[in-house]
């Protein structure tokens, strides 16, 4: 059976080594909703109460933390699908993710000077570009300079002719996956400088920069502050791309052992990487033991992104009558994969966006569930379409529906979908009736990766969720439907105990229980009392993950 992390431990009735009371407690425990206080023992919690029960556990050595009544404390967040170890290093070099036009995009490049290597970075958004970017802007700033720059669904590169002729790519080479993974090219055939998905992406990569073991670490520890101060203490990294990922999970290990990471961290095995991918997870569970890592779940791409034109819809696109868009690998290959994994006791995430590639996932879990099914729960991650036949599918299925907060929000980018999709675009992210069906919904940063902000702060994907605006308006028409705005509490479930289940960790984390890790967070604004513009501008005062206080700022 594969490797999970550990079970419940028994709470021992000695002093405890933390007290912190002052502040309401959401504990997420449906036997006591609310508390005063909690006192933490061993890296677990001891007890949850009133600040009376509690103080009974007080002793001299006993470190006491007065919060303030109008804070807060909830579990700590964990985030259901984001790229732990990928979104530091592709987050790094130029970044325009801020940029709202071509001419900004421009500036920032010309004020960027090459250091002797490739210009690495990225994050410009779609809207920018909505028929693909050209690599003639890029030659005509760097010259022979390669560049290369991902775009912040982290599905596409921008690249110029350098990075291309440094990789070798011209209208004489073919496209690893023809109309999905591909070199974008002209009519004469020659590449236009976009490249659409892994598989051309990677060619260009280990040409113009092949990542390492020793970069992935070094962006790793350099992104634990900012992880800790935003509250989070568990992941599900959803993939690994820019390293190979048996050294990425052998660092990840070694920096766990070295007492070196704030979160948990649940890992998955991306199964578009080699032939028999569940017997890779397989060896990859037993081979990477810590206290705080396991990898455990198959990830299966089913299709790309609407603005490649590589998300897989039901109907043609409106902008593109010819296609409905591909599949990301064939459909029997997905089915196998989802068959093989949970007869083995792995999860599955398939990353789906358009309605076709939902139901092809959920086509390939009901397959499981006829087939000796394990009871899993498996994950649909992202789901930005589903067909109404098809929603009430994830509750019967036993799916999750996990998708990107901050994702949802009237941006430029409701443009380019409109162009895409017409009133498609209009009933995108459908969680709150996925809620009253009975499914499991969960919230994940999908970091570096995003349409529009790109974030792994936790409170952001919180609030969208909630107003389905930016973070910060007030005001303004949400994204529509207006009626799939979560409430707050069950925001909030999605990045605590909600996700905990979607990782199979709930059983030691993900609400304020007795035995469970003390993971927590104590935030300056109680989130059910102020306006819901104001969640994402919250600071977290302090966030403890197992016992160890990994970020303060009371």
């Amino acid at each position: 059976m594969p490797l999970r992390l550990g079970g419940p431990r028994r709470a021992v009735m000695t002093p405890a080594d933390v007290v912190l009371r002052g502040a309401p407690i959401s504990t997420l425990d449906p036997a006591r909703p609310w508390a005063q206080a909690v006192a933490v023992a061993g890296g677990v919690i001891q007890a949850v109460g009133t600040v009376g029960e509690i103080a009974e556990l007080i002793g001299p050595d006993t470190t006491v933390v007065a919060l303030r009544s109008d804070q807060l404390v909830l579990p700590g967040f964990i985030d259901g699908h984001t790229h732990y170890i990928n979104g530091p290093m592709e987050a790094a070099g130029v970044v325009l993710s801020e940029c709202e036009t071509l001419e900004e995009v421009v500036t920032v490049l010309r004020a960027t000077t090459p250091d002797g290597g490739p210009v690495l970075g990225g994050g410009w958004r779609s809207h920018i570009f909505p028929d693909g970017p050209h690599r003639r802007i890029l030659d005509e700033i760097f010259g022979d300079v390669p560049a290369m720059l991902r775009e912040i669904s982290s599905h596409s590169l921008w690249v110029n002719s350098a990075a291309l002729a440094r990789a070798g790519i011209s209208a004489a080479t073919p496209d690893p996956d023809p109309g999905f993974s591909m070199f974008v090219r002209d009519e004469a055939g020659t590449p236009t400088g976009w490249v659409l998905e892994d598989g051309a992406m990677a060619m260009v990569r280990s040409a113009v920069s092949p990542a390492t073991p020793d970069q992935a670490r070094r962006e790793l520890r350099a992104a634990q502050p900012g992880y800790a101060a935003a509250g989070l203490t568990g992941a599900f990294d959803a993939g690994v791309f820019m390293v190979d990922e048996w050294a990425a999970w052998e660092m990840l290990v070694d920096l766990d052992h070295r007492g070196e990471l704030g979160q948990r961290v649940v890992g998955a095995k991306v199964a578009i990487f080699g032939d028999d991918p569940v017997a890779v997870l397989r060896d990859a569970n037993q081979a990477f033991r810590s206290p705080n890592v396991t990898i455990d779940t198959l990830k299966i791409f089913v299709d790309g992104v609407p603005e490649a034109h590589t998300s897989a819809y039901l109907e043609p696109y409106d902008d593109r009558s010819d296609t409905n868009g591909p599949l990301a690998a064939p459909e029997e290959n997905i089915r196998r994969w989802a068959l093989e994994a949970d007869a083995a006791g792995f999860p599955c995430h398939f990353h789906a966006i358009g309605d076709r590639a939902v139901r092809v996932a959920l086509d390939a879990v009901a397959g499981v569930r006829s087939s000796g099914d394990s009871g899993l729960l498996h994950t649909i991650c992202h789901g930005d379409l589903v067909d109404p036949a098809d929603l009430p599918r994830f509750a019967e299925l036993g799916v999750v529906h996990n998708t990107s907060g901050q994702w949802i929000a009237s941006t430029p980018i409701d443009e380019v979908m409109m162009r895409r999709l017409g009133e498609r675009a209009r009933r995108h992210y459908t969680i709150r009736s996925a809620l009253e069906v009975g499914t499991v919904v969960t919230l994940g940063a999908d970091y570096p990766a995003s349409s529009y902000v790109s974030t792994y702060r936790p409170l952001v994907l919180i609030e969208s969720a909630v107003t389905r605006r930016l973070a910060g308006l007030r005001s303004g028409d949400p994204l529509p439907p207006a009626c799939e705005a979560l409430p707050v509490e069950a925001a909030i479930r999605a990045m605590t105990i909600d996700a905990a289940r979607q990782l199979r960790v709930d059983h030691v984390t993900g609400s304020l229980q007795v035995g469970k890790d003390a993971d927590l967070v104590v935030l300056n604004q109680n989130l059910f009392e102020i306006p819901a513009h104001e969640i994402a501008a919250t600071p977290i005062a302090l966030t403890m993950r197992g016992g160890r206080i990994t970020h303060q700022n009371l």
